[in-house]
This record gives structure tokens, C-alpha cells and sequence, in this order.
């Protein structure tokens, strides 16, 4: 299996590996996680900038719908995803690395959970501002005025800005893992051969 980030491609194949290992899986299930967490980002993202642009109708109030819907299930995989990061991938690289006499990784797994949260701060923005929108659209009798409509905008806003935290994210957590579970693999290969 092939990771690639910015600066390189790194190579992690559980068929062209010494001995295949629980380690091994972890990169793998990492990355596949990843990429369906990626694509849920830009889809979402895209509907929020579309929800942003209506034009208040009725069909306005169905897209805020999903939109809210769809940000609520990515919560929920993020939640997922998170806690098994948190219990299973992460001690592993923290045991690997005290073991070396090199820096720890822990102050960069730091930041990168601050980056978490605050993609979560602006998921959480939106389903306020959102759960507020949803019952404003569905009293406006007519089109929604300018106020209302800005509002929507603000609140789809949020939304697209914690997509766009959630995929830079994950990309620099990448940078940071793959290299680290190419040179774990390869001490792994070393060991084993």
C-alpha cells in the first residue's frame, strides 16, 4: 500500500514485508480511515457552500437539513476514529518511541489534537447556529430576509472552515505518521529477517 504525502511516497505492504504485523494494519487501517474521512470533508464541504448560496426557498430548508444531518454522522466517525487513534495507534508509536534515545513524538501528537478541537469548536458553531436557522426557515412564511439569509451563510461558513481544519489535519497528521511507520516497519523487517 502506497502513502503519499507532499514530500515523498512511502511504500507500506503488508505482501512485501519481513513479517506482516499488527503494526502493519494499524498504518493501513490509518490511511483507509483517512481517505473516507477526507472525502466526507469535501463532500460536506461542498454542500455547505452550496446551502450558503440559496436563496432561502424551501428547498433552503431541506439542504440545511442534510447539511446538518451529514455534519452529525462525520461527528460521529471522527468520534470513532478518534478513540481508536487515541487506544490503539498512538500508544504504539509513544512505546516505540521511548524505547529510542531521539525526541518523543507526544509534543507533535499535541498539536495535532488542538487542530482536532477546533475543527470540532466550528462543527459545534454550526449545529447551533443551524438547529436556530431550521426553526426560523420553517416559521418565514415567504422568501427570508437578508438578516436570515446572512445567518445561513455564517453558519454554512463554520461548517466549511472546520472541513477545511479536519483535511489539513489529517494531512499533516500523515506527514507525521507514515514516515514514523515506514521506519518502524523497516526496524520491524530488520528484526524479523
Amino acid at each position: 500500500m502506497m502513502f503519499h504525502t507532499p514530500s515523498k511516497t512511502v511504500k507500506l505492504d503488508p505482501n512485501d514485508s519481513a513479517r506482516p504485523s499488527a503494526f502493519m494494519q494499524l498504518a493501513v487501517r490509518l490511511q483507509t480511515e483517512h481517505e473516507q474521512l477526507k472525502a466526507s470533508c469535501v463532500s460536506l464541504g461542498e454542500l455547505s457552500a452550496r446551502t450558503a448560496a440559496s436563496n432561502g426557498d424551501y428547498g433552503t430548508l431541506q439542504m440545511l437539513k442534510e447539511l446538518r444531518m451529514q455534519a452529525e454522522e462525520l461527528l460521529k466517525e471522527l468520534e470513532r476514529h478518534a478513540k481508536w487513534e487515541d487506544e490503539e495507534l498512538f500508544p504504539v508509536f509513544s512505546r516505540y518511541y521511548k524505547q529510542k534515545d531521539e525526541p518523543t513524538i507526544l509534543p507533535s501528537l499535541w498539536v495535532l489534537e488542538k487542530d482536532h478541537e477546533l475543527a470540532l469548536q466550528f462543527f459545534e458553531s454550526f449545529l447551533q447556529s443551524s438547529r436556530t436557522l431550521i426553526g426560523m426557515l420553517m416559521l418565514d412564511q415567504g422568501r427570508p430576509d437578508l438578516t436570515l439569509m446572512k445567518l445561513l451563510k455564517d453558519g454554512c461558513d463554520q461548517l466549511t472552515q472546520g472541513c477545511l481544519i479536519l483535511t489539513g489535519h489529517f494531512q499533516m497528521e500523515e506527514e507525521l505518521i507514515f514516515p514514523l511507520a515506514e521506519e518502524i516497519l523497516t526496524d520491524l523487517d530488520y528484526l524479523f529477517s
